[in-house]
């Protein structure tokens, strides 16, 4: 079982119930990011992609989308969402996506890299995106601040959600979710899965040995994402 797949249906509606304003204001800000470095039309792999936060809104702006990601009930979501828009699914981590035609763009955002909890994963999920770009592409990729590593609760009226995060090494922590939604019956959701927090050095490290250099950095145009962003593109003779 990949996390989120036994509240994927719920997803989407915890996130906006709990971080409301900031929720949108981020995801638009995102998209906005991408607007400013490549045109529609142009080709792009979201990794991660969930439900379809990106890759719905960037398909119907006439971005040629594909959308990775692990889980099979965030995939079947984000299908539903998008209705007749030609976005290719595909239902695999990035470090274990492998495709013969060149990106004009990649996406690692929202905490992707969390979820890889091991060098050679890392490794392996950064040398598939320089892999998969056109030599001009490039990626945009965000890594979380250790800030964000801690427990959580909210209590609201339509929705009741606690996060537990509990450390198993200085990197490794346990994550725990519990989820509530008042009714008759009330619906209950659970979750438990391992992330890991990388540091910003440990990331571009392992870009630049995978072949990525650093363009940018992107955070200030992302400001209170409790992340630091940046714009890689492949080195000259990868």
């Amino acid at each position: 079982m990949k996390p989120h797949d036994t509240w994927a249906d719920v997803y989407d509606f915890a996130y906006e119930q709990e971080f409301k304003a900031f929720y949108t204001r981020l995801t638009q800000s995102t998209l906005a990011t991408v607007r400013s470095r490549v045109r529609p039309g142009s080709s792009i792999v979201d990794f991660g992609a969930g439900t379809g936060r990106l890759a719905i809104p960037l398909a119907r702006e006439g971005y040629k989308v594909t959308a990775v990601e692990p889980s099979a009930p965030m995939l079947a979501r984000l299908h539903a969402g998008a209705d007749s828009l030609a976005i290719e699914q595909v239902c695999t981590s990035m470090q274990e996506f492998r495709r013969g035609t060149a990106f004009d763009l990649a996406l690692c955002v929202f905490s992707v890299l969390n979820y890889l909890l091991d060098h050679e994963s890392l490794a392996s999920a950064l040398s598939n995106a320089v892999d998969c770009l056109r030599p001009e592409g490039a990626l945009i990729l965000d890594v979380a601040d250790r800030g964000l590593f801690g427990n959580r609760n909210f209590n609201g009226a339509r929705l009741q959600r606690h996060v537990t995060v509990r450390a198993i090494d200085p990197a490794v922590h346990e994550y725990t979710e519990s989820i509530t939604l008042p009714g008759d019956p009330p619906r209950h959701y659970q979750d438990r899965f391992l992330i890991r927090h990388w540091t910003v050095d440990e990331v571009l490290d392992t870009a630049a040995r995978c072949g990525l250099g650093v363009a940018q950095e992107l955070s200030e145009e992302l400001p209170g994402a409790g992340a630091r962003y940046f714009l890689l593109r492949p080195m000259p003779g990868r």
